[in-house]
């Protein structure tokens, strides 16, 4: 198994992730990354009408290798 980092973008927030997760193939890396955004969504509860939550992989040696966003729009009717 390799280790790889989940950088969170919420908006103009960036959080780089230090310590990483092992996972066994890159189909386990993209399941993690996607299965992230919308927890994060949840724990944050974005003020406003528009909000973008951006996951990005890093593999030990820093390139990326995956991103994923996910876009969270809402409006009164």
């Amino acid at each position: 198994m390799h280790r790889y980092f989940f950088d969170i973008r919420d908006g103009d927030n960036l959080s780089v992730d230090e310590t990483g997760i092992e996972c066994a193939s890159l189909d386990d890396v993209r399941f993690q990354a996607i299965d992230a955004l919308p927890e994060i969504a949840r724990d944050e509860l974005p003020d406003g009408d528009h909000h973008v939550f951006e996951v990005t992989v890093r593999d030990a040696t820093g390139k990326r290798v995956f991103s994923g966003r996910l876009t969270l729009e809402v409006q009164w009717l």
